[in-house]
């Protein structure tokens, strides 16, 4: 596979992802440059990703249909008879003893495959997978992301991250150290909540708006972020932007 195709195909990944958290590339645009605004007046830096789910769940899925097929192999024993009477129509006489055996696994095992299968649709994954563990997955990848992007390391330790989630609903707002002296964590949790709510209503448009409900809601959280960091981190006659304005969007989970 070429560069080009490569480009094409991470493109059209990045494109999926945006339409499912209800943005377009002229709202990430948006976003982008309400980022590099807020940070004009201020020496902190503000980073915003979004990702589709922040941990694939695998294990979830797969105890979950394991968990099925147990319970439908007892049934499947309870109701023998009639599966031997309905096996009976591909055989001349009695059914030879080992089609039994071979027969229900075979409907153990197809059941589990399509249970595994139907169990990686993201409704179903917020129903299998336990709230705790969702919530803690999106605050580890938060929390990778926050040291692999460098975030964590600007001049003054004034970065703050905004992660959004979509699998999971959730949305992190992650403060470096030198913010968290200064504000309270009731804050960014207001701020979140605020976020998931405008997330909540998607492609949902205002009236005069140009962006959906979603972009709206991350551009007033940045917007936020950005009036909270010049209170109390104010622009310096040097302040360079140390980080990347553009919306981050990550391709899955871990």
């Amino acid at each position: 596979m070429s560069g080009q195709q490569i480009a094409q195909k991470e493109q059209k990944e990045r494109v999926r992802i945006l339409r499912k958290a209800g943005i377009t590339e002229a709202d990430a645009e948006k976003i982008g440059k309400a980022i590099e605004k807020a940070e004009q007046t201020t020496s902190g830096e503000i980073a915003a990703a979004i990702i589709p789910q922040s941990h694939s769940y695998d294990f979830w899925e797969l105890f979950f249909a394991l968990s099925c097929s147990a319970v439908l192999f007892a049934v499947f024993v309870f109701v023998s008879d009639k599966i031997a009477d309905a096996a009976l129509f591909f055989f001349w006489g009695e059914l030879p003893v080992r089609v039994m055996p071979l027969l229900t696994g075979a409907l153990v095992f197809l059941s589990c495959a399509l249970i595994f299968f139907f169990a990686n649709i993201s409704a179903l994954d917020r129903l299998i997978v336990p709230s705790f563990y969702r919530n803690e997955a999106v605050f580890r990848r938060a929390m990778r992301l926050f040291t692999e992007s460098g975030i964590y390391d600007t001049k003054e330790h004034t970065g703050i991250l905004i992660f959004i989630s979509l699998l999971e609903r959730r949305v992190c707002i992650i403060a470096d150290r030198g913010i968290c002296s200064k504000i309270e964590q009731s804050v960014w949790d207001r701020l979140a909540a605020a976020l998931s709510e405008g997330f909540g209503k998607k492609n949902a448009r205002t009236a005069g708006s140009e962006c959906s409900a979603s972009a709206e809601a991350l551009i007033q959280t940045v917007n936020e972020c950005g009036a909270l960091l010049a209170k109390h981190f104010p622009a310096r006659n040097e302040n360079p932007d140390e980080l990347s304005n553009a919306l981050i969007v990550l391709r899955g989970g871990e």
